[in-house]
């Protein structure tokens, strides 16, 4: 049986194709992503603009041909902050669904955040030890504080790079009275996410999506350490990020660019994502930063096995 997920993100289309055996093994067959920006211009405003509808369009284009080339037997999609908060996001999932016969599910920064940690639980194997696992968005980050066995607090706040980056405008390269503007705002929206990871004694930090998988990409590239390629999770030390902050912080646009393993995609996020993460860190007791591999659409795949385990109980 394959199954295709999409992950409609409010920088990046996702497209993941599966193949599930009769064992109920799952084996990757595609992946590919689409530098949409579907939030950019309109998401503070709650739109979705024409040029990003436009550039949704040629995505799904071919994303269907993929889905087809596989002939899969079922594809699920998600659609998360910039879809769920524009004014015009039911209007541009109905048009999906007229134009390309595929049913987009708008789901909840709650249900994002279960599917995040269902997929970075395969990823790292979590155990015992409570975590927080941070996914970085376009339009909301969700936290999850979670071990391997429950979800004790999880929350989506709509404050995603992209939402940053149109509110405060920082200079290039960023300026300090704009770091501390951002940290400010940051101080005051998730002053209980503190809270929480210091009565849950949080020390380990584990980041899905993009942001941390360009931390991963431009470390090992300025390494040169092809080791980890094919691993599910990485270590990023300390220093290293410390390292990398500040580059980022010292860094233009352009000379972003021209960084090793710098994803084209993200270089216009990754200075405030950056910050987000810094801030994190500094206000809280984490010490360990992990990067997982899995993030929603991986969630996404193993619930759905889930399902389908549950559905076969129920059938014998």
């Amino acid at each position: 049986m394959r199954i295709s997920i999409i992950d409609l993100g409010t920088n990046t289309f996702n497209l993941l194709v599966a193949e599930i055996t009769a064992s109920k093994q799952i084996n990757i067959l595609h992946r590919s992503k689409y530098p949409v920006k579907l939030g950019e211009g309109g998401i503070n405003q709650n739109y979705i603009t024409d040029e990003a509808q436009k550039r949704a369009h040629l995505a799904f284009v071919e994303m269907k041909q993929i889905i087809n080339s596989y002939q899969t037997v079922k594809t699920i999609g998600f659609a998360t902050s910039a879809i769920r908060t524009a004014e015009n996001g039911q209007d541009f999932v109905k048009q999906i669904h007229q134009d390309f016969d595929i049913e987009i599910e708008v789901i909840s920064g709650n249900r994002e955040a279960e599917l995040i940690y269902y997929g970075t639980r395969e990823a790292v194997g979590l155990n015992d030890e409570i975590v927080a696992i941070l996914d970085i968005g376009g339009g909301s980050n969700e936290i999850i504080i979670a071990n391997a066995d429950k979800i004790f607090w999880k929350k989506s706040y709509p404050i995603g790079m992209i939402r940053l980056l149109e509110h405060f405008h920082p200079s290039d390269p960023i300026k300090l009275d704009e770091i501390k503007a951002i940290e400010a705002f940051l101080k005051d929206k998730l002053s209980d996410l503190i809270e929480v990871l210091k009565t849950y004694s949080v020390k380990t930090l584990i980041g899905s999506s993009g942001s941390f998988s360009t931390l991963r990409q431009v470390i090992m590239a300025e390494e040169e350490n092809e080791l980890y390629t094919d691993q599910t999770y990485f270590n990023i030390k300390l220093e290293d990020f410390n390292t990398l902050h500040k580059r980022f912080l010292e860094s233009t646009l352009e000379e972003r660019m021209q960084m090793e393993g710098m994803d084209a995609t993200r270089v216009h996020l990754m200075v405030v994502a950056s910050v987000f993460i810094n801030f994190l860190v500094k206000e809280s007791e984490l010490s360990v930063l992990f990067q997982s591999a899995y993030a929603l659409k991986e969630g996404a795949l193993f619930d759905y096995l889930k399902v389908l385990d549950e559905s076969e109980k129920l059938i014998s």
